[in-house]
């Protein structure tokens, strides 16, 4: 029964890869490629359903390409009842019992399987394969067993639903250079306003409002179940609640304070629930920025989806939020540029939604005005972001729009209006 279960989800034994299994091409695959020098284990974090599967098949398959042979890669899903049933000795025995000579192993969902930080450790200590690769949803991975137990000898990569190139791709989009995209700038404005309503849950790219909201209502229900219920015994109508909230107001700042009062809970209640959707990936955090550690972790942080599609899909909406959408979507892609992101606020109220830091220096001031058509919003963007390119000591700022191109120089520092789908796809 165990042989046979292993034997289905490693069908690349008897045939090539089925395309079916490795989907579109995922920017994130590449990234794992180009670690693929070092011996470290390879974990894929992220929410439920946002294609981690996928990207671990993508990579297997190129380990194919690059002549490792295709009976040597193991893939072993948890999610599978007897996969999942099985204990570590006889999975390890049966791996070896297929095949003495697998040398790359790939574990799907193992966060469902308990005690598996240690199993793996042992693997990679023993260097029983040439190569680890694990997937997961945060709740587990980021667990702080996990960085005890494996410290040193993991390398993360955080996955989250498609970006705009990949939706496109998934669209059927295959030309993505500047001149092609600058003469096809109304098709890339109507795909853009359907991305943002829609999201980047793979499985949901394609469908209609109906069926979308279906897959996606299910898939929220389904990680509040699964990944917060079950997993800490939280009380399933009190995290939808307060996930609700949180969902509705991205770029919201937030403290326990306010969703317990808005939410109807124990503050200490609100915070310890507010960590567990964390965990799952379901909201991200935004800081404060600050030269002084203790005014960042002092201040109130802003919140964000990790994706527009899920908080469209389970969240009443009683106007048009379009530029909310727009800013989370400029946020998820800073996050998959693996650059620091931060807000600002100057004291007098001034405010810059992302402040961008690779290493040790700012690189970016990003304002997010969806419509720009009054001059009034116009200025007010404009003179947040002179006071933080000032005070931060930064030459240049970004103001992306639905469609405006300008350049402002004052002072020697320059302001550039963008379009969205420019930024996006630079």
């Amino acid at each position: 029964m165990l042989e046979q279960s292993i034997r289905s989800w490693n069908p690349w034994w008897a045939q090539k890869m089925p395309p079916s299994l490795t989907g579109i091409r995922r920017d994130i695959t590449g990234d794992i490629i180009k670690s693929l020098g070092t011996p470290h284990i390879k974990d894929i974090i992220g929410v439920r359903r946002c294609g981690k599967t996928t990207i671990l098949y993508q990579v297997a398959e190129h380990l194919i390409s690059q002549e490792v042979k295709a009976k040597n890669i193991m893939f072993l899903n948890f999610d599978d009842p007897s996969i999942n049933a099985a204990t570590f000795p006889e999975l390890q025995k049966e791996i070896f019992k297929i095949n003495p000579d697998t040398s790359h192993i790939f574990l799907d969902e193992i966060q469902q399987k308990a005690g598996w930080e240690r199993w793996v450790r042992t693997l990679y200590d023993t260097k029983k394969f040439q190569r680890i690769f694990i997937s997961g949803s945060s709740a587990s991975l980021l667990s702080q067993d996990m960085g005890r137990v494996l410290t040193g000898r993991h390398i993360t990569f955080a996955a989250l639903p498609f970006s705009f190139r990949e939706y496109l791709r998934k669209r059927g989009w295959e030309d993505f250079a500047p001149e092609y995209l600058t003469y096809n700038k109304d098709k890339l404005l109507h795909y853009l306003g359907a991305y943002l309503e829609a999201g980047g849950f793979p499985e949901t790219a394609g469908l209609d409002d109906f069926g979308r909201k279906q897959v996606l209502t299910m898939l929220y229900n389904d990680i509040l179940a699964r990944d917060i219920s079950s997993r800490y015994g939280a009380t399933f109508e009190i995290t939808d609640r307060i996930c609700r909230f949180m969902l509705t107001n991205p770029g919201a700042q937030y403290s326990g304070n306010s969703v317990a009062k808005a939410t109807g809970t124990a503050v200490e209640t609100a915070e310890k629930y507010i960590g567990y959707l964390k965990e799952s990936l379901l909201i991200h955090d935004l800081p404060i920025f600050s030269f002084k550690l203790k005014t960042q972790f002092k201040q109130n942080k802003k919140t964000y989806p990790v994706d527009t599609g899920i908080r469209n899909a389970v969240c009443l909406r009683f106007s048009n939020d379009t530029g909310r959408l727009a800013e989370t979507v400029v946020f998820l892609e800073i996050k998959r540029r693996n650059d620091e992101v931060y807000y600002w606020k100057s004291n007098d109220g001034y405010e810059v939604d992302f402040v961008v830091k690779s290493g040790q220096k700012i690189t970016e001031l990003i304002q997010v005005a969806w419509d720009v058509s009054d001059e009034a919003v116009q200025m007010r963007e404009e003179r947040a972001l002179w006071y933080a390119m000032e005070e931060l000591e930064v030459d240049s700022g970004i103001i992306i729009t639905e469609d405006y191109e300008r350049s402002l120089e004052k002072n020697g520092k320059i302001i550039n209006y963008l379009p969205m789908w420019e930024w996006l796809l630079k």
